[in-house]
């Protein structure tokens, strides 16, 4: 196999684990009425609001994309929309306390998932594993790859 041809391969492979896993975990996250959208928007707000244009860039999705995601998530009381104090224009988003329970209950269930899916890997391959994650991380971030 030709060198661009493997390169290809990995990527192909990490596509298909991505949407394997994204899969997996909004068929498990159906039962809380919850999208893995919606857990990337509950995540980012964990800590501090954030605001919408920041959200979207977070989260990779367009302006439109994060509006109805956060609406979706307004109407069930999880996060809450308020104009910045000092910008006007600038609309900041934030987690409230069911969105925390919320949050923390998909946590738990994405957890389940991970250790269900790597459950017969062996320690040392998933060190391996992870290394060489991060070290792809690490080379997209040097190119100025947004992730």
């Amino acid at each position: 196999m030709q060198r661009g041809q493997t390169d290809a391969e990995i990527f192909y492979r990490i596509s298909r684990v991505y949407k394997a896993i994204k899969r997996e975990f909004n068929r498990r996250l159906e039962s809380m009425d919850l999208t893995y959208v919606d857990f990337l928007v509950l995540m980012n707000l964990k800590d501090s609001q954030r605001s919408m244009v920041s959200l979207a860039k977070e989260i990779l999705m367009t302006q439109a994309g994060i509006t109805a995601a956060v609406d979706r998530l307004e109407e069930r009381r999880l996060v809450k929309r308020e104009r910045d104090s000092q910008d006007r224009r600038v609309i900041n988003v934030k987690i409230t306390q069911e969105g925390l329970k919320v949050l923390n209950s998909s946590l738990q269930i994405y957890t389940e998932m991970a250790e269900d899916i790597l459950r017969d890997v062996k320690e040392d391959d998933k060190a391996k594993l992870a290394e060489l994650l991060d070290l792809l991380l690490y080379k997209m971030a040097e190119k100025k790859i947004n992730f």
